[in-house]
């Protein structure tokens, strides 16, 4: 083999103009397929430097190390021939995507690249959407306060204007007192929340809520003793309302 390892000579006798009188000589050529791609955003085609780039097989396992692009947001794989592959790419503010390369039966260069479509902000969180304030609840109490009513009105306001609109309701509470009471607790927030938006007009059909307890707290006030304020305990006493689809849309 040369160098490169990527030519070598092989030396045989099999069909030789003289019979099997004299070896003959081979150059031996590897098949491989230089891939090679840009990472972009979907909707302006603008390069994505920093971006994840996982090259893998037709099992999904990774071969090689990931590959973060550079300031051109290019990329570069020696692939072999007549093989299947995918690329992956990742990137923070951006939905993964992947590709699926099949490599021709000859050596050649082939370019395969990625475009990442930018995530929702805000996803399917109506309170996101619609900018609103936190409804938040009193220490034990699930009752619905004067701050959070005016919040619910703008839930309302949008349950009112688009009736293809179904929400989810979730309820939570801070990590004090124990996991059990804490679920009837924030199960309760789920249904008065639920309740006053019905109590509006709103057709109970549009409308599931369910509490979590504490299993989903947004910050470190996670024990029973944790030194935390009661500003940031609150943080956790919260209803969330999550868009869960839009019925019979136009």
């Amino acid at each position: 083999y040369q160098e490169d390892k990527k030519r070598g000579y092989v030396s045989s006798n099999r069909d030789g103009d003289a019979g099997f009188v004299n070896d003959d000589i081979y150059l031996v050529r590897q098949c491989e397929v230089q891939i090679t791609g840009v990472v972009t955003d979907l909707n302006t085609g603008e390069l994505l430097p920093g971006a994840v780039v996982v090259f893998m097989d037709s099992s999904n396992n990774p071969i090689g190390d990931a590959v973060t692009v550079g300031s051109g947001a290019a990329y570069s794989f020696t692939a072999d021939c007549n093989t299947q592959y995918t690329i992956r790419a990742i990137k923070s503010g951006y939905l993964p995507n992947e590709i699926s390369v099949n490599t021709p039966g000859v050596s050649a260069d082939i370019t395969a690249s990625i475009a990442l479509e930018p995530e929702d902000p805000c996803g399917n969180d109506l309170g996101c959407i619609l900018d609103l304030q936190p409804i938040y609840f009193d220490l034990d109490r699930y009752n619905i306060r004067a701050d959070a009513e005016v919040e619910l009105a703008k839930v309302l306001a949008a349950m009112r204007q688009y009736d293809e609109l179904v929400i989810h309701i979730e309820s939570h509470t801070d990590s004090r007192a124990p996991d059990s009471y804490n679920k009837v607790l924030s199960e309760r927030r789920a249904q008065s929340t639920l309740t006053w938006l019905v109590d509006q007009g709103i057709d109970a059909s549009r409308l599931t809520a369910k509490g979590y307890g504490e299993s989903q707290l947004v910050n470190n006030c996670i024990s029973d003793d944790a030194d935390c304020t009661e500003e940031q305990h609150q943080l956790n006493r919260r209803s969330m309302f999550i868009i869960q689809q839009l019925n019979n849309a136009n």
